[in-house]
């Protein structure tokens, strides 16, 4: 890639391929009569590129030197040694847009015999990349046995001639600007595809849940021509039409530096098991509520809610919810409570809310009066509410979606409960949903609450990968469910068993 942006110099770095092609290794300071030294040419917003003063030469150039065994590539070796002679952290710099790895310039010069280091005359190739500052100029820590001081040169007054000319030439402004591009992907139930990385040395972010997408590379145009092709690249079934830029993320790379991320988001409601991964372990959705559980980047979790957030105010509904289609008329699905959600959210105006452990004694109410057959008394109901308050947390088996009542209470409530089951090939991942009770306070029926309740349950049970559903209709719900994919089952009978008083007393005590 050097060669093909500077041609001419093919000549003049013949001897470096034929060193590269050679049997001794090329960046090892014992290999004569010549090996590769690294320089880093940081660069702040004023235009002006870091120099450093040698004490044993008198010279004054940009940081740099030989490498050592533990550098694991010519760019690494560059930023410890900007680390070593300057103090500049990794972290503190980042790649530029327009060359990404690629060096700015090669260097060769001769260096003379060094008899005190045994080191007969030889001859240097240095290869030198740009950095940028992140912010503002950190405090420089000099070492203080090789360097006698350190100042800031503008483009004009570079020591090195070849350095000198490339960046009078390069349009290098010191801003930083993204160089990766991410893929931020949501459905319609709230939740967010995240990609589990290989845990494998040398991998961004090994063994952690996180953001299709990854680097630019020469050929990119644009960074939505970057993600679309770490897309095509880790994921060929998976099409987002539309992408739109959301924000832009700062990481840390594999090498320790700043990498700015363009994050976009786009829009996708399918079934990441039916994917092809090429890259990575695995790809799963996740509501938000769920996110504090994973090995995440604080960034990347953050980043999420703030999505979340932001794409519900703009429906102008509760921080929590959003539309699960774009019909006027179509059912509402809620994103995901806060995990710390103690008390029932704020009236929705008839939007379906995920039901909080507050919920408990007002579902249980609900199932009591409109379902079971025979209501239950004040203990009783105290018994259920508190059950179903300890299950309705975050990570428990229960799920329910409420609707509230203008005059208090809730108007309408789906409840489910999720067992594990013996996987099969109608149920893969071995999870089950019970509807327990579906129920909608009298003078708030015929107002779509019950489907709108049903519809955010089963797609947040969808979303945990729930697979099998069962329940019990009656007449007047059946179509109901039937318009919301269940179907009847000839083959099974409803049978019941409850144990005699006798053996109940006895098992009570």
């Amino acid at each position: 890639m050097y060669l093909t942006r500077h041609p001419s110099e093919h000549g003049a770095v013949e001897p470096l391929l034929t060193l590269l092609e050679g049997a001794q290794e090329s960046t090892s300071r014992a290999t004569m009569p010549a090996h590769i030294t690294c320089s880093a040419v940081v660069i702040d917003r004023d235009r002006r590129v870091l120099h450093i003063h040698h004490r044993a030469s008198g010279l004054v150039l940009v940081p740099g030197g030989h490498l050592e065994p533990e550098d694991r590539t010519l760019l690494a070796a560059a930023v410890r040694e900007v680390g070593e002679e300057a103090g500049i952290k990794a972290g503190d710099l980042c790649l530029t847009p327009q060359l990404l790895g690629i060096p700015i310039d090669i260097d060769f010069h001769d260096i003379e015999a060094r008899p005190g280091k045994g080191e007969p005359p030889h001859r240097h190739y240095d290869v030198r990349f740009v950095f940028y500052l992140v912010g503002e100029h950190p405090e420089l820590v000099l070492q203080d046995a090789e360097v006698a001081g350190a100042e800031w040169r503008h483009f004009d007054a570079v020591s090195s001639p070849t350095l000198r000319a490339k960046l009078l030439d390069s349009g290098l402004d010191g801003r930083p600007e993204a160089v990766s591009a991410s893929a931020l992907i949501f459905n319609d139930a709230g939740r967010y595809l995240l990609h589990l990385r290989d845990d494998l040395p040398g991998i961004w972010e090994p063994g952690a849940f996180a953001l299709l997408g990854g680097g630019s590379e020469p050929q990119d145009v644009t960074l939505e021509d970057t993600v679309r092709r770490e897309l095509g690249e880790e994921v060929p079934d998976l099409v987002i039409p539309d992408l739109e830029p959301f924000a832009v993320e700062r990481a840390t790379g594999s090498d320790g530096l700043c990498v700015p991320i363009q994050v976009f988001a786009g829009r996708w409601n399918g079934d990441p098991d039916r994917l092809r991964l090429t890259e990575g372990i695995l790809l799963r959705w996740f509501a938000p509520e769920m996110l504090h559980r994973l090995r995440l980047s604080p960034a990347t979790r953050t980043l999420l809610l703030r999505h979340a957030t932001q794409r519900s105010a703009l429906l102008g509904q509760d921080p929590r919810y959003e539309r699960r289609d774009d019909s006027e008329e179509g059912p509402l699905v809620a994103d995901q409570a806060h995990v710390d959600a103690t008390v029932p959210g704020a009236r929705t105006g008839g939007i379906p809310r995920l039901a909080v452990p507050a919920d408990a004694g007002e579902i249980a109410r609900l199932r009591s009066e409109l379902i079971l057959s025979e209501p239950l008394d004040g203990d009783w109901l105290s018994l259920c509410r508190d059950h179903l308050a300890a299950r309705l947390v975050p990570g428990g088996d229960a799920r329910a979606y409420v609707v509230d009542a203008p005059e208090g209470g809730l108007a309408s409530c789906a409840l489910a409960l999720v067992d594990a089951v013996l996987p099969a090939p109608r149920y893969p991942k071995g999870l089950a949903a019970r509807i327990q009770a579906v129920a909608t306070v009298p003078d708030h029926r015929r107002r779509g609450y019950a489907k709108a309740v049903l519809t955010a349950l089963l797609a947040h049970l969808e979303g945990d990968g729930v697979t099998l559903y069962e329940l019990h209709a009656s007449d007047e719900s059946a179509p109901l469910y039937a318009a919301l994919g269940f179907t009847r089952d000839p083959a099974l009978m409803r049978m019941t068993r409850i144990p005699s008083a006798a053996h109940t007393a006895a098992h009570a005590t």
